[in-house]
């Protein structure tokens, strides 16, 4: 039986790529006031980034429970035996650990389940997902999917410019006199995730600034093999950055990819970020 690929909504995985390929995917959610919204389920994108812009209390973030995990596992062995789990980084949420638990309990009823931490989010994890579900619909078996996705892990850059500090520091990840110190100069950070963390890049003082910069640093990278535009509000400017991407390196892979609601809690409207998988030696 072919193994099957698992991931979770952060992967922001457009809907059609997932079905074609054979993804499951978990939702993680986003609560406002008393209701959650389960990501890419409940509520879509331009709902959710109006709400944002409009609200004046933050929305909190929640990963899926061990539960969630249980419940998707098992749907997924009526189909097969063996599962590849690849999720968001364990360091920026409980998911990882959540899928860990949930696949162990039915390990022990004798499932076959590799979980995976991407060290990565948003296309960054999904240029690793992707590249799993495409060797599993190949024929790969258990451990190949394993060992591509991990190596995968190891050849993915993703750079993110935001808008914004503001929704950093109304989600508890800098503090305020940073976001106003951020506001006042009109800084636009670039951040990299790296080992799983976000680090900062680069600060410009304006967006257009932001963009070239990140475009120099992403192209600069070498072997490419895939690359893509995420965007949380600014689809226009995403697909003119695609484009030059596109012209810079025409055999790669390319990918828009519209960034969801739990990763857009934290990094607000108007986020940009671009990526790439390299290819190996």
């Amino acid at each position: 039986m072919a193994v099957k690929v698992v991931t979770d909504s952060t992967a922001d995985i457009p809907r059609e790529l997932a079905q074609e390929l054979g993804i499951t995917v978990v939702p993680l959610s986003v609560i406002f006031g008393d209701r959650a919204y389960r990501e890419g389920v409940d509520m879509d994108h331009d709902t959710f980034y109006r709400l944002l812009k409009e609200g004046r209390e933050l929305p909190t973030t929640s990963a899926p429970s061990v539960g969630d995990f249980l419940r998707a596992y098992e749907e997924v062995l009526r189909e097969t035996d063996e599962v590849v789990s690849i999720h968001i980084s364990s360091k920026l949420s409980a998911t990882y650990n959540n899928a860990c638990q949930a696949a162990a309990a039915l390990q022990a009823k004798g499932a076959r389940i590799e979980v995976v931490d991407s060290l990565n989010v948003s296309m960054g994890m999904g240029f690793i997902v992707l590249a799993a579900a495409r060797a599993a619909q190949a024929g790969a078996g258990l451990e190949q999917v394993v060992t591509i996705a991990r190596r995968c892990v190891e050849r993915v850059r993703i750079l993110v410019m935001l808008d914004t500090l503001e929704y950093l520091r109304r989600g508890g990840r800098i503090g305020r006199a940073r976001a106003l110190l951020g506001a006042l100069l009109q800084v636009k950070p670039i951040l990299s995730v790296r080992d799983g963390e976000l680090h900062p890049e680069a600060r410009v003082r304006t967006r257009s600034q932001a963009l070239e910069r990140m475009l120099q640093l992403i192209l600069a990278s070498p072997r490419i093999q895939e690359m893509g535009v995420g965007y949380s509000t600014e689809r226009e400017e995403a697909e003119a950055l695609l484009e030059r991407m596109r012209a810079a390196v025409p055999h790669a892979r390319t990918y828009l990819v519209r960034i969801g609601p739990v990763v857009g809690t934290h990094a607000g409207p108007g986020v940009i970020g671009v990526g790439c998988l390299e290819g190996e030696e």
